[in-house]
């Protein structure tokens, strides 16, 4: 019987283990705080293939490495200060987004930024920085 309880427990803490993981693969948290921090190396982590970058009025799609090194260069020029999630949700196609306020030395970005799940993360497909 004592053997049975502890199998029984061991299973449902791996399986609370693994839902968990799951959520958080699938929340913004490292994507947001990624943008917080202006950290563009961790943020690319959230690439694959190309992503289509839109910074004030200028919009193109890059290549990983190349998204990479143009938001590299964006929060060089634009430090941020602070950064807030207004508004996140659901496609019906099944992406995600969020919108957020992000305050920086050089102005205040409203930012978008859509993905999709793929293997247990969000993927990112589009991100924007539109100045207010």
């Amino acid at each position: 019987m004592g053997k049975y309880i502890l199998k029984s427990f061991t299973a449902i803490a791996f399986s609370w283990f693994i839902f968990s993981n799951q959520l958080q693969a699938q929340s913004f948290d490292n994507i947001a705080n990624a943008i917080k921090n202006g950290n563009a190396s961790a943020l690319s982590a959230n690439f694959v293939g190309n992503v289509e970058i839109t910074i004030k009025d200028v919009e193109a799609s890059y290549s990983k490495a190349q998204a990479e090194m143009v938001l590299k260069n964006f929060f060089s020029n634009h430090p941020p200060k602070s950064f807030s999630i207004a508004h996140e949700g659901t496609s019906p196609e099944g992406s995600k987004y969020f919108i957020a306020n992000m305050n920086t030395t050089n102005g205040n970005y409203r930012t978008y930024v859509y993905a999709k799940a793929q293997s247990g993360m969000l993927i990112i497909q589009e991100i924007r920085f539109e100045q207010e």
